[in-house]
């Protein structure tokens, strides 16, 4: 629409200047070639004039009409749209931030059975999202991890254990250490959730949102030297998203308390993923951890098991308000939590092994 208005207004212009420029030469058109051209008007027309005067009457017509077409008509419709497209964005808006809610109870309720207590969905929410950010940074990110990739990883990262629901309790919660069967048995959780979201995919169609949070569920326990699980890929095959998942869930893992662990200090997390950088983690991802560590234990701090909603930072406060506000409430109490280490075990600096 806007498109018309400027061709109407460079039309009227073009009319005007054609007006102005014939006005010029009329004045100064030698007299012998004004009576000439009058002569041949008389004998050609009753009216010599007629034809200018009818051009100026024309044109005062065409500026009329043009005057009621741009402000009555185009004017209204353009405000009109603006406002409809306001709304719709509103409206769609408040269908992601739904959805985000929806997601986030979903992935509650799946983290509810582990009967340690904490905000872990809400930390390893923070820490992508933080993480991401500082990628981006890196060149060779820069134009994959843009604001909408941010966004998504925001949410979709709290499906990343999403297929624990088809583990059951007896393995889920063994606090001695796991069977090499148990421990397959526990590594189905990947392809569980992947399952899970790939069947949703096929439901409501193609979904960037959805295919990062499969991508994630799939192959954040995958490592770069190729011996994670499920299918052992390895480097760049695995996908960028579950990457920075991967290096937040086990800071997470390391930074938390379970009854069959201690909480290590953030130290101890910080030099354990660096000395598995290149092994078990995308080395230009826990560069990118390097340069943000005391954000993640400011985060750490703040969404501490059972800690307060008051706590939180302004901007923390601010991003949880746009993606987890609603399900954060609804379910502020509600246990939950994981560790990525073996069930008993203690994580030695040069692995970091996988949990259930």
């Amino acid at each position: 629409m806007l498109s018309v208005k400027r061709l109407v207004i460079t039309l009227t212009a073009a009319q005007a200047l054609g007006l102005m420029f014939g006005v010029v030469v009329l004045h100064n058109l030698e007299n012998a070639a004004i009576d000439s051209l009058l002569r041949y008007g008389t004998e050609q027309s009753l009216s010599p004039l007629l034809k200018i005067s009818t051009f100026i009457w024309m044109v005062g017509v065409f500026f009329g009409i043009n005057w009621l077409v741009v402000n009555h008509i185009l004017i209204p419709v353009d405000d009109q749209l603006q406002q409809k497209n306001e709304e719709t964005l509103l409206a769609m808006n408040e269908l992601v931030r739904t959805r985000d809610a929806i997601i986030f109870g979903l992935a509650k309720l799946a983290e509810s059975r582990d009967p340690d207590t904490g905000q872990h969905l809400e930390r390893i929410s923070l820490y992508s999202v933080r993480l991401a950010t500082a990628l981006r940074k890196n060149p060779k990110f820069h134009s994959t991890v843009n604001g909408e990739f941010i966004r998504m990883i925001g949410i979709s990262s709290v499906l990343h254990d999403i297929g624990k629901v088809g583990v059951s309790d007896s393995l889920l919660f063994k606090q001695g250490p796991l069977t090499t069967e148990e421990r397959v048995q526990i590594q189905i959780h990947a392809k569980i959730g992947s399952e899970c979201i790939h069947q949703i995919e096929r439901r409501l169609g193609n979904s960037d949102f959805l295919a990062m949070a499969r991508d994630i569920a799939l192959n954040h326990h995958e490592w770069w030297n190729g011996r994670g699980y499920p299918n052992r890929i390895h480097k760049t095959d695995i996908p960028l998203a579950a990457r920075i998942v991967a290096v937040a869930d086990v800071y997470d893992a390391l930074a938390s308390r379970r009854i069959y662990k201690r909480a290590y200090s953030h130290e101890e997390c910080v030099r354990m993923i660096c000395n598995n950088s290149g092994k078990q983690f995308d080395p230009e991802v826990v560069q990118a951890f390097l340069t943000i560590t005391t954000q993640f234990q400011d985060i750490a701090d703040r969404f501490a098991d059972r800690s307060r909603p008051d706590q939180l930072s302004s901007a923390e406060a601010e991003f949880l308000s746009q993606v987890v506000e609603s399900a954060t409430q609804a379910s502020s109490s509600t246990p939950d939590g994981e560790s990525l280490t073996t069930n008993g075990d203690q994580p030695s600096s040069s692995t970091i092994r996988a949990s259930k």
